[in-house]
């Protein structure tokens, strides 16, 4: 009998192999292209020299552009899946599920075998790659690309990954009768949580003032899905030993993978061999499903018009919308015919739909506290002002990242804050954003993200602005000792010129005068773009340079350039415009200036249109940006120069009085 089993063991392997061994085959021949091969390709090369000599960035570690980590991305969650979905395929067809399970084999043992055979056949193309390019390391140089610690980290990420993701098919495959559905829930279950807080979040910032769902995304929404999380990094300078993945969420799939072992195995052992051909095999899931796909479909829906038309109708006509086509979608999924209007349906859509108003309208009733939160004055440690979690990110992994500590200025901000509460507007699109962080002195952090007008928090923001530390947060280049200078670089886009100062004594002259003027303007020039100006880079002792703009409003600098004769290679004057176009900017909101302008034309609208040099150079020097503001406008430089005609949004409290003469503002 013993002789017998293990004869029969040897059988199912094989006919496994002969069934998916193809998986095993591409994912062997795809990570063979990857690394050996690319790495071959590349010592044979001058791929070395080039990083040496800085032509492009050093990128090192298995996980590097070098072996295409993008593809290997693919293979990685893509065979996997087509394992699990060509492994069990046998579930999904009546007469394969039939006879499979008429053999002198219990389900229990049968399932573990075919586990058995996915895992080693995962298992196998990874070890041999592995062994490869452990040769390389014993017998060519390979230390400018990886080492034994980056091949330990790329096993230990392959192998656990592919496990985890093939685990998450099995799981999948358990639920579900057809083998096309199989693959698609596959990688919705990889995506869910990334997807339905995504959802959640953004459903809430559009009642909640101060609330930012692409904040919170920001934060935590590449660790909610192992797809996002394992391409959310760059090996640049990763250092040596680096991995995508921390080694504590590694564990955490491996706990998830052992987890979806045990209730697979329950569901297999109890699932109906009717239930083949059924897009959802569980009857008690089938509710779940189509609750889910109503709730899904009417978030989506609602999010995507109050992205589009920033109105509360339109948002609760996304949710009625796409509440009834998520309802209606999943019971011809489940039914498997279109023919589903039928009275008892429309009866399930009350009720889904009720369920699902009512969780819609509850889940931002938990965020009131969250709203009219203000820190204690005794709490606050420190405190960033900016425009948004992003540009915080980025300052705090800086070397200035340095918060406002001063008691006076965390006062000045949390009065604009209190102010916030009342001005600020979710729903507001064609407002500045305003970023807040506190670092509290227990450790955590509070952040708050506002869309409001300028124009009525004028008192609070210049109080901020004079403040030297709001200004050196903000400004990289006043934290920069000018004696470490040995380069400033100035690209003038629209005047097509570029310009080199390597003398110390006009490196100095320059760099007092900027940083002079950076310490006398107000919140608006402080925070404004300088489109319309030019690009500095100053390199500190041959190392990463610091990167700042050069804007007309600049007086004391416009000064030091004309002595030197520099003024009319690196500023855009009056003289290089031929004229400009105002236009008031009440519709295509939604659209980018360039884009606006366009369509206003189209339409008819006739412009203000500005020739006298003096009014040009005042169009000039107002601040302007690329995203909105009360009035639209067109510079139209003399032809010939060969430059795209910039397009800008100026608010109405930055406009020329001129302008706000001849258009007002209707709005």
């Amino acid at each position: 009998m013993p002789l017998k089993t293990s004869s029969f063991k040897k059988e199912m392997f094989k006919q496994d192999f002969r069934n998916v061994g193809w998986i095993s085959i591409v994912y062997f021949i795809g990570l063979m292209f990857t690394l050996p091969l690319q790495l071959a390709m590349a010592l044979s090369d001058d791929v070395i020299e080039a990083a040496n000599y800085g032509m492009y960035p050093k990128d090192t570690g298995l996980f590097s552009s070098t072996f295409l980590f993008e593809i290997q991305m693919i293979l990685l969650f893509g065979l996997p899946v087509l394992m699990a979905v060509f492994l069990f395929r046998y579930l999904h067809v009546t007469s394969s599920s039939d006879f499979v399970h008429s053999l002198p084999i219990r389900r229990e043992t049968l399932f573990n075998y075919r586990l058995m055979s996915g895992f080693v056949l995962l298992l196998v193309p990874i070890l041999l790659i592995g062994f490869i390019m452990l040769l390389f390391i014993g017998f060519a140089d390979v230390v400018d690309f990886y080492n034994i610690a980056d091949l330990g980290n790329w096993l230990l990420l392959m192998i656990i990954v592919s496990w985890f993701v093939f685990m998450a098919g099995v799981f999948v495959g358990t639920l579900t009768g057809l083998s096309a559905v199989h693959g698609v829930l596959t990688f919705i279950l990889l995506l869910f949580p990334m997807g339905i807080v995504a959802l959640v979040f953004y459903h809430i910032s559009f009642y909640v003032n101060g609330f930012s769902g692409s904040t919170v995304l920001d934060q935590s929404i590449p660790h909610l899905s192992p797809i996002a999380d394992v391409a959310d990094f760059s090996s640049i300078d990763a250092g040596e030993g680096f991995i995508p993945v921390s080694y504590s969420v590694l564990g955490i799939y491996v706990l998830i993978t052992v987890l979806f072992y045990f209730i697979s195995r329950f569901i297999y052992k109890k699932r109906q061999l009717e239930s083949a051909s059924h897009p959802i095999a569980v009857s008690w899931l089938r509710p779940v499903f189509k609750f889910g796909v109503t709730f899904c479909f009417a978030l989506f829906a609602g999010m995507y018009f109050g992205e589009t038309q920033n109105t509360y109708g339109w948002i609760i006509f996304g949710y009625f919308f796409g509440g009834i086509f998520g309802f209606f979608l999943s019971v011809m999924l489940l039914r498997k015919t279109w023919r589903v209007f039928s009275v008892p349906q429309w009866k399930g859509l009350a009720v889904y739909g009720a369920v699902a108003a009512l969780l819609i309208a509850l889940i931002p009733l938990v965020f009131i506290t969250y709203e009219n939160h203000v820190p204690a004055s005794g709490e606050v440690k420190g405190v960033y002002l900016g425009t948004s979690y992003y540009q915080y990110d980025e300052y705090m992994t800086s070397e200035e990242n340095q918060l406002i500590e001063s008691e006076d200025t965390i006062e000045t901000v949390k009065v604009l804050h209190e102010k916030l509460l009342q001005e600020g507007d979710p729903l507001k699109r064609d407002g500045e954003r305003i970023f807040i962080a506190y670092e509290l002195e227990n450790g955590e952090e509070t952040y708050r993200s506002y869309q409001a007008d300028l124009a009525r928090l004028q008192e609070e923001l210049d109080a901020i602005s004079k403040t030297k530390e709001y200004k050196e947060m903000n400004n990289p280049i006043l934290n920069v000792d000018i004696d470490q200078v040995d380069r400033l670089s100035i690209h003038a886009p629209y005047k097509g010129s570029n310009i080199e100062i390597v003398e110390p004594d006009k490196i100095a002259g320059f760099l007092e005068n900027v940083k002079k003027d950076i310490y006398q303007l107000p919140y608006q020039r402080v925070n404004g773009a300088a489109e319309l100006g030019s690009f500095v880079e100053a390199t500190i002792n041959g190392e990463e340079p610091v990167h700042f703009s050069l804007e007309l409003t600049y007086l004391n600098t416009q000064e030091w350039l004309i002595e030197e004769g520099l003024q009319e290679q690196v500023m855009l004057q009056a003289d290089d415009v031929e004229y400009v176009e105002v236009y008031e900017w009440q519709h295509s909101r939604d659209l980018p200036p360039d884009l606006a302008i366009e369509q206003m034309k189209e339409s008819g609208k006739v412009p203000l249109r500005i020739e006298n040099a003096d009014r040009i150079n005042e169009m000039l020097e107002a601040p302007s940006n690329q995203s909105n503001g009360a009035y639209l406008v067109g510079f139209y430089l003399d032809e010939g120069r060969g430059y795209v005609n910039p397009v800008m949004g100026v608010h109405e409290n930055d406009a020329p009085e001129f302008v706000i003469e001849a258009l007002g503002n209707e709005k």
